[in-house]
C-alpha cells in the first residue's frame, strides 16, 4: 500500500480535527504513537501492512501536534493574567512584529521575557498584543520595559493572541539598548516601509490603499464601502497577498536575474531568499507561506533537474505549515487558501475534460473557457466555507473573476514596476503612477457594475 503526499496530508489533518472535537488524553495519544512507530519498524518488509500502520502513525502525529500546541509552559504569560483585573504589570521584552502607528497609538506584538506585579518578579514567555498611546516611531526587535494593565483577549482577537496590554499613561515605557530582531525580518520590514512610502507618495489615497493591500497585504486603509463591494462580488481575494502575487514577484526576480545574465542555477538560488524576504514583508500569512513554499519547491525541482509536481508541492506546503502550527487548520485564511488551490489542482482537470475545452480550436475562445473553468473550480471549492463563515452566496463570482483578475494582474504588475522604477529612476515613475490610477478606477467600476446585476449576491 503506497501513500502519496496528498494522502499523508489528509491523514494528518484528520488527526488534528479528531483531537479538536474530542478530549482524548495526551498520554493515550503518546502511547499509541509509540506503539504504531514500533509496529511500522517491525513491518518494513510488508508493504500493505506497513502502509496501513504508517497512515495510522501520521493520523496520531496530527493528534499529538494539536495536543502539544495547547500545552503551555508554566511560565507562559497567560498564567499571570485574568479576564478582568486592576493589577498594574511591568513587562520586559521586545517587539516581535512591525509596529502600526495610527491615531496617536502604536500596535505591535510583544514577546515577554519578564513580568512584575505585587512587587514580585517572574520569568515568563509568550506574546502580548500591545496598544501603546504614543506617536513615536518604534521598530521590530526593539527591547522595551512596559507598564500598564493586561487582560485576556476576547474571541474577536483570534486564536493566537493570549494577552492584550494597554499602555496609556505618559512615561509608562522605557526603551532598552538591546535589540532581538532577526536580520532577515529586519530587512523585510525595512523594505516594506520603503515600499509603502513610495506607494502613498506617488498615488491618491484610495489607489494607494488598494495597491498596498495587493502588493503588501495591508488592508487597514481600504474604505469599508470598497471592501464590502468586493465581498459581495466574491473578488475580495485580490486584496489578499497570495500565490498570485508571489508568482508575479518570482517572475520579476527571475526576469531581472536573466537580464543580468546570471547562470540558471544561480538564478534559482538567488530567487529563493528574495521570495522568503517578500514572505516576511507581507506578514507571512498562510496564503503567502503556502505560495512561497510551493515556489521554493518548484525552484528546487528545477535545480536538481526534476520535473516539479504541483500536487506534491501543494501537499508539502500544507504539511510544513501544520507541523509548525497545527491550529492554522482552523483559521479561515488557511482553509480558503488551500481549498481554493486544491480545487484548481484536483477539480479543474476534471471540469476541463468534462466540457472538452481542449477540443475548442479557436485559441482565444479556449483561453476564455479555461479561465471560466478555473474560476468555477475555485468557487465550487470554497463555496461551503464562504456560506458557513460569511453567510453570503455570490453567483456573480465566476463572471467577476474573469473580469477582475486580469485587471488585478495589471495593477500588481504596474504597482511593482512603480516601486522598482521609483527606487532606480524616480523621475520616470509618473507614467506607472498614472497607469495604476487608471487600472484601479477600472477595477472599482467593474466591481460596482457586477454587484448591481440581478441576483449577483444573496445574504443567507
Amino acid at each position: 500500500m503506497k501513500l502519496n503526499l496528498a494522502q499523508l496530508t489528509l491523514y494528518l489533518c484528520g488527526g488534528i480535527v479528531f483531537t479538536h472535537f474530542t478530549r482524548i488524553p495526551f498520554w493515550l495519544v503518546y502511547f499509541l504513537a509509540l506503539s504504531l512507530l514500533l509496529a511500522c519498524i517491525l513491518s518494513l518488509n510488508k508493504d500493505f501492512i506497513f502502509g496501513i500502520l504508517f497512515a495510522g502513525l501520521v493520523f496520531t502525529l496530527g493528534c499529538l501536534l494539536l495536543k502539544n500546541s495547547y500545552t503551555l509552559s508554566p511560565s507562559h504569560i497567560s498564567k499571570f493574567i485574568f479576564y478582568k483585573n486592576n493589577i498594574v504589570y511591568t513587562v520586559k521584552g521586545f517587539i516581535n512584529s512591525q509596529p502600526y502607528p495610527k491615531d496617536g497609538r502604536n500596535s505591535f506584538m510583544f514577546t515577554a521575557q519578564e513580568i512584575e506585579f505585587h512587587n514580585r518578579n517572574y520569568k515568563c514567555s509568550g506574546d502580548i498584543l500591545v496598544q501603546l498611546k504614543d506617536a513615536k516611531n518604534f521598530s521590530y526587535g526593539e527591547a522595551l520595559l512596559l507598564r500598564g494593565g493586561i487582560h485576556r483577549p476576547f474571541k474577536l482577537y483570534g486564536r493566537n493572541i493570549s494577552a492584550i496590554m494597554r499602555v496609556n499613561m505618559p512615561g509608562s515605557y522605557v526603551r532598552l539598548p538591546e535589540n532581538y530582531g532577526q536580520p532577515i525580518r529586519k530587512f523585510a520590514f525595512y523594505l516594506k516601509s520603503r515600499i509603502e512610502k513610495i506607494i502613498y507618495r506617488s498615488l491618491s489615497p484610495l489607489t494607494a490603499s488598494i495597491l498596498d493591500a495587493m502588493v503588501l497585504g495591508e488592508r487597514r486603509n481600504i474604505p469599508a464601502v470598497v471592501y464590502d463591494a468586493m465581498v459581495k462580488a466574491g473578488t475580495v481575494h485580490i486584496l489578499v497577498v497570495s500565490g498570485f502575487n508571489v508568482g508575479i514577484v518570482a517572475f520579476m526576480f527571475m526576469l531581472l536575474l536573466k537580464v543580468l545574465r546570471l547562470p540558471k542555477t544561480l538564478r534559482y538560488i538567488t530567487a529563493i531568499p528574495c521570495l522568503i524576504t517578500y514572505c516576511f514583508a507581507t506578514g507571512a500569512s498562510p496564503p503567502v507561506v503556502r505560495a512561497t513554499l510551493m515556489a521554493i519547491f518548484f525552484l528546487a525541482g528545477f535545480m536538481i533537474r526534476r520535473e516539479p509536481d504541483m500536487r506534491n508541492a501543494f501537499s508539502l506546503a500544507a504539511l510544513f505549515i501544520l507541523l509548525l502550527n497545527p491550529r492554522e487548520l482552523f483559521s479561515i485564511s488557511f482553509q480558503l487558501s488551500f481549498v481554493s488551490v486544491a480545487a484548481i489542482i484536483f477539480l479543474y482537470p476534471k471540469l476541463k475534460l468534462f466540457f472538452r475545452a481542449e477540443a475548442i480550436k479557436a485559441r482565444p475562445l479556449r483561453l476564455i473557457v479555461e479561465g471560466c473553468l478555473v474560476s468555477l473550480s475555485a468557487w465550487l471549492g470554497t463555496l461551503g466555507f464562504i456560506l458557513y463563515y460569511f453567510k453570503i452566496l455570490s453567483p456573480v463570482t465566476v463572471l467577476a473573476n474573469i473580469c477582475i483578475v486580469p485587471l488585478a494582474t495589471l495593477i500588481t504588475l504596474s504597482g511593482f514596476s512603480l516601486v522598482v522604477v521609483s527606487l532606480i529612476f524616480p523621475a520616470l515613475a509618473g507614467p506607472f503612477a498614472c497607469a495604476n490610477e487608471l487600472f484601479v478606477l477600472l477595477l472599482l467600476k467593474a466591481d460596482n457594475f457586477l454587484i448591481r446585476l440581478p441576483y449577483a449576491y444573496l445574504y443567507l
